[in-house]
């Protein structure tokens, strides 16, 4: 990792399942699943990944110019150390990868994380109801999106 950056490009799938599937971070990512392994997604040279000493961000192409965001932050990441690096993994996305529009869905049981999309600057577009991956149950997410012109 550079001495400037919080976080680098992460090609290695192992260091992020380590930090996903750690058990305070797993309920957050997993959304009730047992394990979770990025590797298929690290694989896909469009989806592209940010790793630092406490975590990091995978945006997950869902279009040309378009990503899903899916943080993972330790503990002693969270707060202000998540804040600086997310900041940079953004105006990375928006500057290096030409990210035109970032999008996430949050549990809305999850107050932190929804205040912490907005404090990086997405906007709420409401909420729906639906399973977070096959066989899990169905909850409630409010999706965020953030353009490139609104990049905090």
């Amino acid at each position: 990792m550079s001495s400037e950056a919080l976080v680098d490009r992460a090609l290695d799938a192992s260091a992020i399942n380590v930090i996903c599937n750690h058990p305070s971070v797993l309920p957050g990512v997993g959304l009730g699943a047992d394990l979770v392994d990025v590797s298929a997604l690290i694989a896909d040279p469009r989806n592209i990944a940010f790793l630092g000493e406490h975590g990091g961000a995978l945006f997950h192409s869902t279009g040309p110019g378009v990503y899903a965001a899916h943080d993972f932050f330790l503990p002693e990441g969270r707060g202000q150390w998540a804040l600086r690096a997310s900041r940079e993994m953004l105006s990375r996305m928006f500057d290096e990868y030409r990210a035109r529009l970032i999008w996430a869905e949050t549990p809305v049981e999850n107050r932190a994380c929804r205040m912490f999309n907005r404090w990086l600057g997405f906007k709420s577009e409401g909420v729906s109801r639906h399973a977070a991956y096959p066989g899990a149950e169905p909850a409630d997410y409010e999706t965020f999106v953030l353009e490139h012109n609104q990049c905090r």
